[in-house]
């Protein structure tokens, strides 16, 4: 018991230390980092597709891929369809069997005092020291996203190959809350929503290695549709700023844009689509809009 008492108290203190170290390096474009359970339906999906082997099947070069996605239930991820599309006609980000999910962290990379905390915590069933990563079983993009535009349409389903706690007892997974369909109106522009995701901290830089949440306002639809050079953006919604250093970039795809209700609850609006690619932080983001495929994410999740 004393030996068990003291590996405990020796990660406490790792912990502590690693947490202050972090809060000092510099963060996303415009936002903060996320503690654990701030967000309990953020979710981190890897990717690792083989680019190149050995003898022809060796495999001894990989690409690996990020996006976010949120926690519909205890099997069910919701995400944006282009993250497993290829441009060039490839299949390999289409199979699940390449994707694992990472739930109950903000972290995107599990390090050494992490592991051991997941570690302990299943040892001594403490789930609130656990992390969970869990392979795809399979991959749903909406039907009608294709090719032709790879920002219409832009959702996905993924769904896991086993469950995850995301009961109302448990508080580092949870699932989250999705719009009615007869409120249209929701948010309006000006409304203020939360972006979370581990995207770059910059144009061109890496990915952040904690999940960050940054305030975006609700963007006027005509004004973006002007701003990216297209009559109507369709279903789907704008947040952020003009030339304010604050938006989404490269691995926030995927990523939960929440806003509160009249109720004060976080309800899921869209989906993390695209910004520019250049000055990401200059321009307001696109997200595909929740509310108008609920019955699709309903029937997929039933079937």
């Amino acid at each position: 018991m004393i030996k068990q008492l003291f590996v405990l108290a020796v990660i406490h203190v790792l912990l502590t230390c690693s947490a202050n170290a972090l809060s000092r390096h510099r963060r996303v474009i415009g936002g903060k980092m996320a503690g654990d359970g701030d967000w309990p339906w953020l979710v981190s999906l890897h990717g690792e597709i083989v680019t190149k082997k050995l003898f022809g099947f060796i495999p001894i070069a990989h690409k690996h891929l990020v996006c976010g996605g949120s926690v519909l239930n205890d099997r069910w991820i919701l995400t944006a369809a282009h993250c497993f599309y290829d441009r060039n006609g490839g299949t390999e980000k289409r199979k699940p069997s390449n994707w694992e999910a990472k739930l109950a962290s903000v972290t995107l990379k599990s390090n050494p005092i992490e592991k051991i905390k997941n570690f302990l915590g299943t040892l001594f069933n403490k789930e609130s020291w656990r992390y969970w990563e869990v392979d795809v079983e399979r991959i749903v993009l909406h039907p009608q996203y294709s090719n032709k535009n790879f920002w219409e349409h832009d959702i996905a389903l993924v769904r896991l190959s086993r469950s995850v706690p995301s009961g109302p007892h448990y508080d580092k997974i949870k699932r989250v809350p999705l719009p009615s369909v007869d409120n249209a109106s929701f948010p309006g522009v000006g409304d203020d929503c939360v972006m979370k995701g581990w995207g770059c901290r910059s144009g061109g830089a890496k990915l952040s290695f904690k999940a960050h949440s940054v305030s975006l306002p609700v963007y006027n639809k005509k004004s973006c549709a002007k701003i990216y050079g297209t009559r109507d953006i369709g279903e789907r919604i704008c947040a952020g700023y003009l030339y304010n250093g604050k938006g989404i970039c490269k691995g926030d795809s995927g990523g939960p844009l929440t806003c509160r209700n009249k109720d004060g609850q976080w309800i899921q609006v869209g989906v993390a689509s695209f910004s520019s690619r250049d000055r990401p932080g200059s321009y307001p983001a696109v997200f595909t809009r929740v509310s108008a495929y609920l019955d699709w994410i309903k029937k997929t999740i039933k079937g």
